[in-house]
């Protein structure tokens, strides 16, 4: 999820806190947990700093080790015994508790959007995503708003008590919904290699990704029907281009962090592009994240880049830029 539905998720949880008569009555302790639960429910971004060596770093790390089992308790300890410093008249086990609280709800929506998190590490390195509600989630936030609204009419922890309930029927119903699909839709695709569902905002409609051996096919599925508006086909040209352009340390970085990037090869003048696109994400037939390398027709000069583009604009300035190395 977000950062900011991250932060609102960190205030119910702080207000659901309140459910426990030893917080609800000493203010300070109080004041240190909703601390705790807010920073501890953004605490696995901290990755964030990743970015300092560079934009492929923060790609390989992301929702990494740092969404992580073991991170868990680690992030829960760290954060706890910052704020038990400014705090230390308190309960430092409440303050934990309810600390790991927050980083475990965090880790564990994380795993219901279509990005997912690689929470077995170290053990394993497999992306686990349970494709089942949008990055930005309007039904959980309003949820939180609406419960953050109701504070100066009804007890915290009550509230926020019945807010989780639901919260919690609605994460099994999108869960249960996604998994009924991916039935359905495998029973019509025998042949489908892959299936991905990307939920949208719009409960019961989604975007759909089928695999075959041959094409990706693109569409939306809504009220038990499938839409395919787009196809895109496997078949590599100079499939030895795309070998080459795997030894580059931008496009490995992007590849670690995606299973569904797919490579493309076009001719120019001067060159050649290889597109490495993650169809995850599709705006019509344009897809923002992806990885391009440029390598110039004799072979010797290569330029790449990593990231997302969200204008044409973007994009013919980057194939300049990444051709302009050639020229040099």
């Amino acid at each position: 999820m977000d950062t900011f539905s991250h932060v609102i998720i960190g205030i119910g949880l702080g207000a659901l806190a309140q459910v426990d008569p030893a917080i609800a009555n000493q203010p300070i302790l109080s004041n240190a947990v909703i601390a705790g639960t807010i920073i501890g429910s953004n605490a696995p971004d901290f990755d964030f700093i990743c970015r300092l060596k560079g934009k492929g770093s923060y790609l390989r790390n992301h929702r990494g080790f740092s969404h992580s089992l073991p991170a868990i308790p680690i992030w829960s300890i760290v954060v706890s015994s910052v704020i038990y410093l400014f705090f230390s008249n308190t309960s430092f086990l409440h303050l934990y508790f309810w600390t790991l609280i927050a980083v475990l709800v965090h880790v564990f929506l994380d795993l219901f959007n279509v990005h997912g998190t690689q929470v077995l590490l170290p053990f394993s390195r497999k992306w686990i995503a349970f494709d089942s509600i949008p990055l930005v989630d309007p039904y959980i936030l309003f949820l939180h708003v609406l419960g953050i609204s109701l504070l100066p009419f009804y007890m915290a922890g009550k509230t926020f008590l019945i807010i989780y309930i639901l919260i919690l029927i609605y994460l099994v119903i999108r869960a249960l919904s996604s998994l009924l699909i991916k039935r359905h839709l495998q029973n019509h695709f025998k042949n489908a290699v892959r299936l991905k569902l990307i939920p949208r905002m719009t409960m019961f409609k989604w975007d759909v990704i089928i695999e075959t051996k041959e094409d990706l096919l693109f569409g939306v599925y809504l009220k038990n029907d499938l839409f395919i508006d787009h196809t895109l086909s496997k078949k590599i040209d100079l499939p030895e281009l795309v070998e080459e352009s795997r030894n580059d340390p931008s496009v490995l970085d992007f590849l670690s962090s995606t299973h569904f990037a797919y490579p493309f090869v076009k001719k120019r003048k001067k060159g050649f592009y290889v597109y490495w696109k993650d169809v995850r994400f599709r705006t019509n037939k344009f897809f923002p994240a992806l990885a391009i390398m440029f390598i110039s027709s004799d072979l010797k000069n290569k330029n790449s880049f990593i990231g997302k583009l969200h204008s044409l604009k973007q994009y013919k300035k980057v194939l300049r830029d990444l051709k302009r190395f050639d020229s040099n």
